[in-house]
């Protein structure tokens, strides 16, 4: 809605990448900047890798993973409710005082504008009719006299309406003849209707038209007034002087009321300040409940996928000002060595810790350097549990891990013309078997690989 695409229960991402390099990005065919691709896919995509992931490094996403393990949706709704009354009323308030700062001169001159626009007299939609009956005053001689040659080619003797008078009475000698005369006849008769109201209307515009200069100089009047006033505010329709007329009367009350209104409206928004401030304490009592518990869960998962001394800890600090997620700042602290103190683990986890933690708190809120065959099988045991409430897709040379998958798909590269092409193909049972086997012995695949392989497949 807010780029105003086109979706359904099915939306299709697709980005194309040519081989010099260029890029297309599509959603549901409608091509889209690469901004917008990233901006909407990052609702439902996260890709995990050493040094790369949102969910640990903004804070926006750390708080986003707290509300949801302490079920804060509600009380975070009813908070962003308040905060955005308040932030409206905020902002109005910050106008009126910007728009009271007017010296006296600038307060005689909007009284001078609104009452310039207010004698005019303005309608919507006026400037439209008066151009059109100046059109006609303008061309008055002209239309007259048009309008005079056409009512005579229809109405004297051999006009129109004679010829079609005397070829009707010639028709009605032929009355029963057969169905094709009668058809014509008939015709006949509606034609001659039409030309009798064509007739009456010619002569109305004809009678109606007024040739004296003294009308058609008032409207010229009239229009210069619009047009003027229309170029001095910079405006293109009456409409739009008088939505400018109610805006300069607001603010012309609002300068000359402004204590009275100002003392209420901040009155208001002091109430919604302690609204906000209790919604706000709810919220961070919600999220303080279950750090202790997160903060436990982490360090015991983190030790199981080989970190010997793991600190985690979640602070959270105090705002100065409202923000859209309360008046709390969320900071995810981390050490892996005994005797450090935690800090913020963009700062200090290594490639290998980062990838364990953001494994951990994925696992919790709902990758293979260096990690031994047991953590590995821990590692797959959890990404395996995940997989049940959403998709993952996982580039892996772990068989721990691999054997795991639902499907398994290898990526490999071809020379072909003298250029090295990449390719991906699904495999089938037997593949999935023999390359499992190729991840636990290497090349050479073994009897005892093989059956390892199957093993782990659950074959």
């Amino acid at each position: 809605e807010l780029y105003n695409l086109d979706y359904d229960k099915i939306t299709n991402f697709r980005r194309e990448i040519t081989p010099s390099g260029k890029s297309r990005s599509f959603i549901n065919d409608t091509p889209v900047s690469l901004s917008i691709l990233q901006h909407i896919s990052s609702n439902f995509i996260e890709i995990y890798s050493q040094f790369q992931s949102n969910s640990l490094k903004i804070e926006e996403k750390q708080i986003e993973m707290i509300d949801k393990l302490s079920s804060s949706s509600a009380i975070l709704k009813d908070y962003q409710d308040i905060f955005h009354t308040y932030n409206d009323l905020r902002k109005k308030i910050e106008q009126m005082e910007r728009d009271h700062q007017m010296s006296d001169a600038e307060e005689e001159y909007l009284k001078y504008q609104i009452s310039e626009i207010e004698s005019s007299n303005l309608l919507e939609g006026e400037k439209e009719k008066i151009e059109s009956k100046l059109f006609l005053l303008e061309n008055s001689s002209s239309i007259v006299e048009l309008m005079s040659e056409s009512y005579s080619l229809l109405s004297e003797d051999n006009g129109v309406n004679d010829s079609l008078l005397k070829i009707q009475n010639r028709l009605n000698k032929l009355s029963g003849s057969s169905k094709e005369i009668t058809n014509i006849q008939e015709r006949f008769s509606s034609l001659i209707i039409e030309i009798n109201d064509l007739e009456n209307e010619i002569k109305t515009i004809h009678d109606n038209i007024d040739l004296d200069p003294a009308i058609l100089n008032k409207h010229i009047d009239r229009i210069d007034q619009i047009n003027n006033l229309l170029s001095k505010h910079g405006k293109s329709n009456i409409r739009e002087l008088l939505d400018l007329l109610e805006e300069m009367k607001i603010r012309l009350i609002s300068s000359s009321d402004y204590q009275n209104i100002l003392l209420k409206e901040t009155e208001k928004l002091k109430l919604l300040e302690d609204s906000l401030l209790n919604s706000a304490k709810m919220l961070r009592k919600s999220r303080s409940k279950v750090i202790p518990g997160f903060k436990k869960s982490i360090e015991n998962y983190l030790k199981k996928l080989g970190i010997k001394d793991p600190v985690f800890d979640v602070l959270i600090l105090e705002r100065e000002e409202f923000s859209l997620n309360g008046k709390d700042s969320i900071r995810f602290m981390f050490s892996a060595n005994k005797g450090s103190d935690p800090q913020e683990i963009h700062k200090v986890a290594s490639g290998g810790e980062l990838s364990r933690l953001l494994l951990c708190c994925s696992y919790l809120d709902e990758i293979d350097t260096g990690v031994s065959g047991e953590i590995a099988y821990l590692m797959s045991d959890m990404m395996k549990s995940m997989s049940s409430e959403k998709q993952i897709i996982s580039v892996t040379h772990l068989p721990q891990i691999a054997s795991k998958a639902d499907a398994h798909f290898k990526v490999y590269k071809i020379e072909d013309n003298n250029r090295t092409v990449s390719k991906i193909k699904k495999l089938v049972i037997d593949e999935r078997v023999e390359e499992i086997a190729k991840m636990l012995s290497g090349k050479t695949v073994t009897e005892v690989s093989i059956s390892n392989a199957k093993e782990l497949l659950s074959l």
